[in-house]
């Protein structure tokens, strides 16, 4: 397997996060069916799951070789992502709160303890502007178990253990087909993601030289030669409103591998058109300011006038001709004053029992 840059950020990997931001944008700001809706989602999850094991497996061998101890690892891990999540998303939940947005503060307890998938499955429906949330709750949830797997799991375990991981999604998914469980209960709960976070985590043992070569090549190339034209066809088939048997219950874990693929593909630097194209500045910086654009876009019809034309747009399905542009503008500026900086800051104090960890591929995350 050609191994991945191991640069501070890879500009490709920017452009996947841009690519999943904008599905959500375009599920979120249409009324009418879209083929892809969900699997914004599902890429953001593997590239989660991905940088998150990547970052475990580098602190899992230093511990192993001495250069730093379980505890301090686990400190520099949650730090980083506490870092890199906690101000803006508890920025949002205070301003939204002080403004009295609808749904701030009944649904605010469950947000703030990033339980917001559960209060989905409490309430039986969406949280209005706020139900976004429950993907972060559920990758904050992931975070809270996922260290204590990953060095707890012997090495030479850790391959069988995480396609275990992957096929509990599909089992559980199995599982409320059978129950005739209600359509919440199929994506918000933690079990519906495991094959996306878990096929991120595959790909980092790819990279992380914790399987064998072979091993690594086999599992590349099952997923480019299988998984991916079998998306690609599920693909079509939603596209024509189609819907094959049992569909629901296997397609998330078919776009989790696709995407397994293609984040290699990223990683290592996808070239001709395509390539131009992901490294075009604008796009990278669309995807370094996905967080902010995921946080905010729900939020920003409030900031439109509310003139009979203005009104008229956001009540049809052109309101993504407004609605994108000005998160966009508004991401950007929460980007520069407040994410930037936080981030600054948070590689200035990274904790000192760590530094002699490389730590260049552990900031694209």
């Amino acid at each position: 397997m050609k191994s991945i840059k191991s640069t501070e950020r890879i500009s490709q990997l920017d452009a996947l996060r841009a690519f999943a931001i904008a599905i959500v944008l375009i599920h979120h700001y249409r009324d009418t069916r879209f083929f892809l809706s969900g699997f914004g989602a599902t890429l953001f999850f593997v590239l989660s799951g991905f940088f998150a094991t990547k970052t475990l497996l580098k602190l899992k061998n230093g511990i192993i070789t001495g250069q730093t101890q379980t505890v301090p690892a686990l400190k520099l891990f949650y730090f980083k992502r506490w870092m890199r999540l906690w101000p803006l998303y508890y920025l949002l939940l205070a301003l939204t709160l002080f403004l009295d947005v609808e749904n701030a503060r009944s649904s605010f307890i469950w947000n703030a303890a990033f339980l917001s998938n559960f209060n989905v499955l409490v309430s039986g429906n969406w949280s209005g502007r706020f139900s976004p949330l429950w993907a972060l709750s559920v990758l904050e949830q992931f975070y809270l178990f996922w260290p204590a797997f990953i060095f707890a799991c012997p090495k030479k375990n850790l391959l069988l253990s995480i396609l275990a991981v992957v096929a509990v999604a599909p089992f559980y998914r199995f599982g409320c087909y059978l129950t005739q469980a209600p359509p919440i209960y199929w994506c918000v709960m933690p079990l519906a993601s495991f094959d996306q976070l878990g096929c991120g985590a595959l790909l980092a043992l790819c990279v992380e030289n914790a399987v064998s070569k072979s091993t690594a090549t086999a599992i590349l190339g099952i997923a480019g030669k299988l998984f991916v034209p079998l998306f690609c066809l599920l693909l079509f088939c939603k596209y024509l409103n189609i819907d094959p048997p049992f569909c629901a219950i296997y397609i998330g874990t078919v776009a989790s591998f696709s995407f397994l693929w293609l984040i290699s593909k990223a990683a290592n630097g996808i070239t001709g058109p395509v390539g131009i194209m992901m490294n075009n500045p604008f796009i990278c910086h669309l995807g370094n300011m996905s967080y902010s654009t995921f946080l905010l876009h729900d939020f920003t019809e409030l900031l439109v006038p509310k003139t009979r034309f203005f009104c008229s747009i956001l009540e049809s399905n052109f309101k993504a001709v407004i609605l994108i542009p000005l998160t966009v503008l508004l991401a950007h500026l929460v980007w520069r004053f407040i994410e930037a900086p936080m981030l600054s800051l948070r590689e200035k104090i990274i904790p000192p029992p760590t530094a002699a960890l490389d730590l260049h591929t552990l900031t694209a995350d």
